[in-house]
């Protein structure tokens, strides 16, 4: 009887022991799992946070580029504006150049038909040393202006091109001695012809530069 009670008790502490290291060891598991999925969960969030970091740089760099582009057309268009307010200025003052012109020649025109006389008679149309120049950018004009010279009685002695090729209407440059002979010329190429004097130095007395 003592025996079997001894046997009994010893049976009860080996289950009790048992059931203590089974539970045991689900906790140990449990808490394994749960340090897995942790570490998992972690990863996963890393793992966005560099594709995320990713897409953040690629932004950033998209719109520097876009920036670069928007700051360059910006740029393009100030130097268009800028160089059409040029054309606009420079278009302009030759009108006002041509208006003056005009405006002068319009005052001075009987006066110009009373001295043509003369001063043909004074100095003599073929004496004028005479050259004639195309600011138009063909030479055919030039010619035609000397043939034209040619049969009013002057003597052309060399024709040419200008430096320029923008001339608005047909100029007759003179030197100083001969302002009258280029006036009395003026008037008879036509009420457009602008007159001015020569500022350079010239074995010519007067230069006929076509234009218009």
């Amino acid at each position: 009887m003592l025996c079997r009670s001894l046997c009994l008790a010893a049976l009860i502490v080996f289950v009790m022991a048992l059931s203590g290291c089974m539970v045991t060891k689900s906790a140990y598991v449990q808490k394994e799992e749960e340090a897995n999925t942790l570490a998992k969960t972690v990863s996963d969030l890393d793992q966005r946070n560099k594709e995320i970091t990713a897409q953040s740089e690629k932004l950033k760099a998209e719109n520097s580029d876009l920036k670069k582009q928007l700051a360059a057309k910006d740029d393009l268009l100030q130097k268009r504006s800028e160089e059409i307010a040029r054309q606009d200025a420079k278009q302009a003052a030759m009108v006002n150049e041509v208006d003056r012109m005009k405006a002068q020649q319009t005052k001075s025109r009987e006066a110009e038909i009373k001295e043509s006389p003369a001063a043909g008679k004074s100095a003599g149309l073929k004496s004028i040393r005479m050259k004639v120049l195309s600011g138009e950018g063909k030479i055919d004009s030039a010619k035609r202006m000397a043939k034209r010279l040619t049969s009013m009685g002057y003597k052309v002695e060399t024709v040419g091109m200008a430096e320029s090729t923008d001339y608005p209407a047909n100029t007759v440059y003179f030197t100083a001695k001969y302002k009258k002979e280029a006036k009395a010329l003026a008037s008879r190429l036509g009420k457009d012809t602008i007159v001015k004097p020569l500022t350079w130095k010239s074995v010519f007395s007067i230069i006929v530069v076509t234009g218009g």
